[in-house]
């Protein structure tokens, strides 16, 4: 059966009503208790990722992890159980939806007050994650969920833990997550830690002060073009964007945005603080000499006295070029393996 037809079907005591969509692992669905009423979402995990009598106990066992994370911005899991060949998580509802669904109906510059409250939130329940050892990984604006009052919490902890390795042993050597989010050690298969989530959020501020993300200057496909860019590329300037921003904030993005997990904030309470500050700073009046210098000259000077680990390495220009090459390289090669086959 496709998990996506389950809709008004009962598993244990709910009554599934409505298919919310999918993600990497499971299929979520908006349920009702049929004996509270009370609405709940349940998560059923994709049949690939329950196959084993190992993988079943260590869904079991970090199932178990997610129900000890008792914490307000936190989205709250109240069960797991399994219904034939089905394993599910009860989790709360968050009446409110997702920053994603925000991104979408407002693609523009999101206020700055619900940037910081969303800011304060999520680095609190990832604070209080990251010091039981749990790492998100996966820290994208769908798993960020907001309640009618406008309270931000986490979604997705601890089972992406699982789901990830889980799927790992099976397709050992590659990256998991929203392309768009993924830290440089993501991207390279290093060991991932509180920085790693710390990376994503710096994305997540980033699209949230200008409504584009940091390396993409349009949506894309080529997963290649952006994986060049997080590994390669420095962020665009959020100020070219954003002009009325003070520069400090832009610092602080740039910290976030890190190639070097050790170059970037080590906490997200650390990185809310900065943000704060920084946001709080007047911006300082630019010098008549300064006011005089042509666009050119201007970012020459910029260019000069920023950090070596910020000045852009390698031009986005030339990254896209490398990737139509690769793909001109690879159409060449499929051509030539069809003009064998037909001599043959």
């Amino acid at each position: 059966m496709e998990l996506h037809t389950l809709e008004g079907q009962q598993i244990g005591q709910y009554k599934l009503l409505a298919w919310l969509g999918e993600g990497a692992h499971v299929h979520a669905y908006l349920a009702r208790n049929v004996d509270s009423g009370e609405y709940r979402v349940i998560k059923v995990l994709k049949s690939n990722l329950t196959g084993s009598q190992e993988t079943l106990a260590r869904f079991y066992q970090e199932a178990q992890a997610a129900l000890e994370l008792d914490h307000p911005n936190v989205v709250k899991v109240y069960g797991y159980d399994r219904a034939g060949d089905l394993l599910y998580l009860v989790e709360e509802f968050y009446e409110g939806g997702s920053l994603m669904d925000r991104l979408k109906a407002h693609p523009e510059p999101q206020p700055l007050d619900f940037i910081v409250r969303t800011l304060e939130d999520i680095a609190a329940g990832l604070d209080f994650a990251h010091q039981r050892g749990i790492v998100h990984r996966d820290l994208k604006p769908e798993n960020i969920l907001y309640d009618r009052d406008g309270k931000a919490a986490l979604s997705d902890l601890g089972v992406t833990k699982y789901a990830d390795e889980a799927e790992a042993r099976s397709r050992e050597g590659l990256a998991f997550g929203n392309p768009s989010y993924m830290s440089p050690e993501e991207w390279q298969g290093k060991p991932t830690d509180a920085r790693t989530d710390i990376y994503a959020l710096g994305v997540i501020l980033f699209e949230m002060l200008t409504g584009e993300l940091p390396f993409e200057p349009s949506k894309t496909n080529s997963v290649m073009f952006v994986h060049l860019l997080h590994l390669m590329a420095t962020p665009r300037s959020v100020r070219e964007l954003r002009p009325d921003l003070p520069p400090a904030l832009e610092a602080v993005i740039n910290k976030a945005l890190e190639k070097d997990p050790a170059q970037r904030y080590q906490t997200a309470g650390e990185l809310a603080a900065a943000f704060k500050a920084a946001l709080a700073s007047a911006q300082p009046e630019q010098p008549r000499a300064e006011q005089a210098l042509q666009p050119a000259e201007r970012a020459q000077r910029q260019s000069e006295s920023m950090p070596a680990s910020h000045r852009p390495a390698v031009p986005i220009a030339l990254i896209a070029l490398f990737v139509a090459l690769l793909g001109l390289l690879y159409w060449w090669w499929q051509s030539q393996q069809g003009s064998e086959e037909s001599d043959v």
